[in-house]
């Protein structure tokens, strides 16, 4: 039986985005490894605070000569994990361990690169193809995120498995609806999206189906991202009356979507898409652009629109503000595709990929 190893380097930034999913999975894979009674361990390069979200991640420390970075990975890492199975949850894992699992959670990269700095696409576009060469199975959260990572030869579909993240986490964290009438909103009427200057994010789409008048004459919020500012200096207009309301918390997150009448997800490519999914376990109408994993993650629980067609945005946003059937169709079809994405299931998945290597 082979000892197991986690790959810890994101405990030293905070769980947000990424980092929050690998702690997720790093959880899970703990959990069941245990229970299978495999020695599994979660190396790290500094100390840690204890997070009560995870009381499952707490790693052995080994420091190392090259920092706690990208040196740490590439180098220190290998050599303490030697001999034995590493798995990986941020799209790196070092190219000198041969033994080893990655999760690649996309291909933005190589899609959209002028999202990333460049120092960052050429980086990620030069190390993906190594680390998918050198690995003994890459997994990813979508088919679609599969398929684009083997359509730029990070690794063939065969050795690419794809597990689905978990959505449940936003249903943890108590509501903070105080949220909505620290920026003046109403519950139902207002439309949401979630913030991002990121150009495949094409929150733009939003602004311009949502002018004035606007449908229902329901205002904007964009919950999280930049100021207003950012977009405005993209060229890109928001309506009248739009909400930004910076950083909120997961529970003032939650209060965000469960008062919104319709999330709107206009991104032009996603690898998984969390958001809608949350939206859905918060009882909101989801309309998603119909690109990406959108299709296979959303499923039946959102309507789908063009991403490019303006028009086509306002109509579904004004169809579902003008029928109470189609947003409760909605609600109940999310709701049901929701239940299907829990983190429950996502880490059984895991261990299905990870159990046989061991």
């Amino acid at each position: 039986m082979t000892g197991i190893d986690v790959n810890g380097k994101f405990l030293g930034a905070g769980l947000n985005g990424v980092h929050r999913t690998a702690a997720h999975y790093a959880s899970l894979l703990i959990e069941r490894a245990r229970a299978a009674g495999h020695d599994i361990r979660l190396l790290a390069p500094r100390p840690t605070e204890p997070d009560p979200d995870f009381p499952l991640l707490v790693p052995e420390v080994h420091a190392g000569r090259f920092g706690t970075g990208q040196g740490w990975e590439m180098l220190t890492l290998p050599r303490i994990s030697r001999g034995r199975l590493l798995v990986n949850f941020c799209n790196l894992a070092p190219v000198l361990h041969s033994n080893s699992v990655v999760m690649i959670h996309d291909a933005q990269t190589y899609l959209y690169p002028a999202d990333y700095s460049g120092r960052q696409a050429t980086a990620y576009r030069a190390l993906l193809p190594l680390i998918g060469a050198r690995a003994r199975r890459i997994l990813t959260v979508s088919g679609f995120s599969r398929e684009s990572l083997a359509s730029h030869r990070v690794g063939t579909t065969e050795k690419i498995d794809v597990v689905h993240n978990g959505t449940d986490h936003i249903l943890d964290v108590a509501p903070e609806p105080h949220i909505l009438s620290e920026h003046g909103l109403e519950p139902g009427r207002y439309v949401m999206v979630v913030g991002s200057a990121k150009g495949y994010k094409n929150i733009a789409r939003v602004f311009e189906a949502m002018r004035a008048p606007a449908p229902g004459g329901l205002r904007l919020v964009v919950a999280g991202g930049p100021g207003e500012q950012a977009y405005r200096a993209k060229g890109w207009t928001p309506p009248d009356g739009t909400v930004f309301t910076g950083f909120v918390s997961d529970g003032a997150l939650r209060s965000l979507y469960e008062g919104a009448a319709v999330f709107a997800f206009p991104s032009r490519t996603e690898g998984f898409g969390l958001p809608p999914i949350e939206a859905m376990h918060c009882g909101t109408p989801v309309i998603a652009a119909s690109a990406g994993a959108m299709p296979e993650v959303c499923a039946e629980g959102a309507e789908f629109v063009d991403p490019e067609d303006t028009e086509g945005w306002r109509r579904a946003i004004q169809g579902v503000l003008e029928s109470p059937e189609r947003a409760d169709a909605l609600r109940d079809a999310g709701s049901t595709r929701a239940a299907e994405l829990s983190w429950r299931a996502a880490g059984d998945r895991l261990w299905d990929v990870i159990a046989p290597l061991a």
